[in-house]
């Protein structure tokens, strides 16, 4: 397979408006950490930040979605793609979205009259309002999706797009993230006490925090030969990637570095480089003393005697959280393009413990390098990805072809019972029209009850449900078999709106009574991957912990994010659903505006199914319930047209609201017999995932020979098609 190379940047930073003016501030040693001017806080920790520079909003309402328009625009110029005439994905990563546009209206709401100018705000609200505006702004994209794991959100986004090349999903991809400040983070890393209220020093001996920056980085990757036809100029080359988790805790790294080590280790592999070819490793280096610490540690372990050349690009942009995985990708290209090394600003005197060969000033280098860029977030996913020159010799046949998926297991959260396996689930969907279903009452019981109290203590509802569905699943997932190795094992998992009500409540506290009283405890539950992130380090899963908001539609997107990751290699296996509270503001409020379904009693839910490799449920005599044939991922699509044609005794599986007449139009789907998400289902925007649980079920049961999936949400489609696996 061909190589995946870079034929476009952008950026936007505290050092500059546009890739240029970055990387020459960057080269130069400058710093973009200054006063505070955006908001004013309260009884905030520090007064510093790195706000970004050059930045023109214009009509976007968004601050973090105007970061990712303007690099993402700059990165497809750069690459002199257009995208009515070619097709590209895209993929980005980011924590906050619209958030300091509605932090403070959420406070209000129900108090207030909400005005056009209010709704236009609060669309933005959603992580996924990001991704959004790119498509609105600048495409037509053939498909789109949102991952967020923090503060390696933009290292993912470069996965998943490396990934989707890769197993032949596309040919091109925009990969990036953004990220702006707000009052949120800012009071929540603040109560954490990791905020420096100097300029911060970056493996300094007396470095004391981070400083909050916000930005943009984009890349255009695309399959070599692909480039090559169009002619395009080739910066470098993502040679290799590698995501994987901690599974210790929800803000403090693993002291000993060895999960860092371990994904350090793994993107080389996959890149086929032995340490001794790798020059450089900018770091994730935060200031923060731990952090800091377990990577330098996690270096060492990973480098040896190799010594690669070490810098942090935080004491000069501060720490973009989900914008940082891709700003660094980008320094890492433009390093390597122009042969320097950029340096660590800030430290005086580096932390003797430490063992590592820091660049203090741009170094240049002689001979072509690759480079290796690190990130590492809030529970515990970190990321790696290797950067090399755009000409190589290197040997490609380490690249594998995509890997056979089959559904090992699954199991659903509905009307308060917990529903495993095949059988449970089966008879979550009906082909009976839901007004004449006769539902069962409510379960009393409390779904999660089964978890060690003493482990979920710190977790709100759904860290709760989440680490029930997740332990659910594999549990199906093991059943009759060897147990399946958690080493490798993603966790993936959808939240249309993210906590709304606890952000409601901790920025209420932080406007009434002073940043200096935000909760450390609740904070942490507030980054839309923290459920999934709690989920992780209950049941011990090494691969990483990431969220995928798409309104309605994300579950769906978990579940083709997991599937992509698995089939090309970045993970074993994947848990992948969906994790719903019951929120009146999300509701009342976010649906209809955001032209989501208004439900009509609206429940808690969550979904849970098992993917893994064909051979590797095979290697653990595990029966699979149904094998993956193929699975799509469309924007602005009016019909599935590209499905295969159907077998006997296929049916066509959905939540009630999905238009799948509209869908299936012109296939030889249409007329296929439709079965819907019952009502013992429960009623959440997160039904996608269960019909898909019970898709695999009514497959598994020999109900139907084959079956279709579909999701959908505003402008955006999925379809996943389950056959029965093979038999040994």
């Amino acid at each position: 397979m061909p190589r995946i190379v870079v034929t476009g940047l952008g950026m936007v930073s505290p050092l500059g408006g546009d890739l240029s003016s970055s990387m020459k501030a960057l080269f130069a040693g400058e710093r973009g950490i200054g006063p505070l001017s955006l908001f004013s806080l309260n009884g905030a920790r520090s007064s510093l930040a790195a706000e970004a520079k050059g930045l023109e909003q214009g009509d976007i309402a968004a601050r973090t979605d105007a970061l990712a328009v303007q690099a993402a625009r700059e990165a497809l110029a750069h690459a002199g793609l257009r995208t009515n005439e070619h097709a590209v994905h895209v993929v980005v990563g980011g924590s906050t979205a619209g958030m300091f546009e509605t932090e403070e209206l959420l406070t209000q709401l129900g108090s207030i009259d909400l005005t056009e100018a209010l709704e236009v705000r609060l669309r933005t609200h959603p992580l996924s309002s990001t991704v959004d505006t790119v498509v609105d702004r600048l495409g037509p994209f053939a498909s789109a999706r949102t991952v967020c794991c923090a503060c390696t959100g933009g290292a993912a986004a470069i996965a998943l797009g490396l990934s989707w090349i890769r197993t032949g999903r596309a040919e091109r991809v925009l990969a990036g993230g953004a990220d702006a400040l707000c009052r949120l983070t800012y009071s929540g890393f603040g109560c954490l006490g990791v905020l420096d209220r100097d300029a911060c020093r970056p493996f300094d001996k007396t470095r004391a925090g981070l400083n909050l920056g916000e930005g943009a980085g984009f890349l255009v990757l695309e399959r070599e030969d692909a480039a090559r036809a169009r002619k395009a100029t080739i910066l470098g080359e993502i040679a290799g990637v590698a995501l994987g988790g901690e599974a210790h805790h929800i803000t403090n790294p693993e002291p000993t570095g060895k999960t860092a080590a371990r994904v350090m280790r793994r993107a080389l592999a996959y890149a086929g480089l032995d340490p001794k070819e790798v020059a450089y490793v900018n770091a994730h280096g935060t200031a923060t003393p731990h952090n800091d610490a377990a990577e330098s540690a996690a270096i060492r372990a990973c480098f040896g005697d190799a010594r690669p050349k070490v810098s942090s690009s935080k004491g000069q942009i501060g720490h973009t959280l989900g914008a940082a995985g891709a700003i660094e990708a980008v320094i890492c290209v433009e390093s390597i393009r122009t042969r320097r090394v950029p340096p660590t600003i800030g430290t005086s005197e580096a932390d003797p413990a430490f063992d590592v060969d820091h660049v203090f000033s741009t170094e240049e280098v002689a001979a072509p390098y690759y480079a290796l860029s690190n990130s590492f977030g809030f529970g515990g996913t970190g990321g790696s990805v290797v950067v090399g020159p755009s000409i190589s010799s290197r040997d490609e046949a380490h690249v594998a072809a995509p890997r056979s998926l089959v559904v090992t297991g699954v199991a659903a959260v509905a009307r308060g019972r917990l529903y495993e396996g095949a059988t449970a689930l089966a008879g979550l969907v009906t082909n009976v029209a839901r007004d004449a279903q006769q539902l069962s009452a409510p379960s009393s019981e409390d779904p999660t009850a089964w978890l060690d109290a003493g482990k979920t203590r710190r977790m709100d509802r759904a860290g709760k449900l989440s680490a029930a569905i997740v332990g659910a699943a594999l549990r199906d997932a093991d059943r009759d078999a060897s147990p399946c190795d958690r080493t490798d094992v993603a966790a993936i998992s959808g939240t249309a709106f993210g906590n709304v009500d606890g952000s409601m409540r901790f920025m209420k506290r932080v406007l009434d009574k002073g940043a200096n009283l935000a909760s450390p405890a609740d904070f942490p539950n507030l980054v839309p991957s923290s459920p999934v992130s709690h989920a992780a380090i209950y049941w011990g899963l090494g691969g990483p912990a990431l969220a995928t908001p798409d309104l309605s539609a994300t579950a769906e997107a978990a579940a083709a994010t997991g599937m992509e990751l698995v089939a090309s290699g970045v993970s074993s296996a994947a848990v992948v659903g969906s994790v719903e509270e019951v929120s009146q503001l999300a509701e009342r409020v976010l649906a209809p505006l955001l032209g989501v379904r208004t439900l009509a009693a609206h429940s808690e839910g969550a979904s849970g199914i098992v993917i893994e490799t064909e051979s590797d449920a095979r290697a653990r005599n595990k029966a699979p319930l149904c094998r993956v044939r193929t699975w799509s991922s469309r924007r602005g699509v009016a019909s599935l047209a590209e499905l295969p044609a159907p077998s006997d005794g296929a049916r066509v599986v959905s939540e009630a609201a999905v238009d799948a007449a509209r869908l299936l139009e012109g296939t030889g789907w249409s007329s296929v017999e439709r079965w819907t998400t019952s009502a013992e289902a429960g009623d959440h925007v997160g039904l996608g995932g269960i019909a898909l649980a019970a898709g695999a079920s009514l497959v598994a049961t020999g109900a139907a020979k084959s079956v279709l999936v579909l999701g959908e949400a505003p402008d955006r489609a999925y379809a996943f098609l389950l056959e029965p696996a093979a038999t040994t």
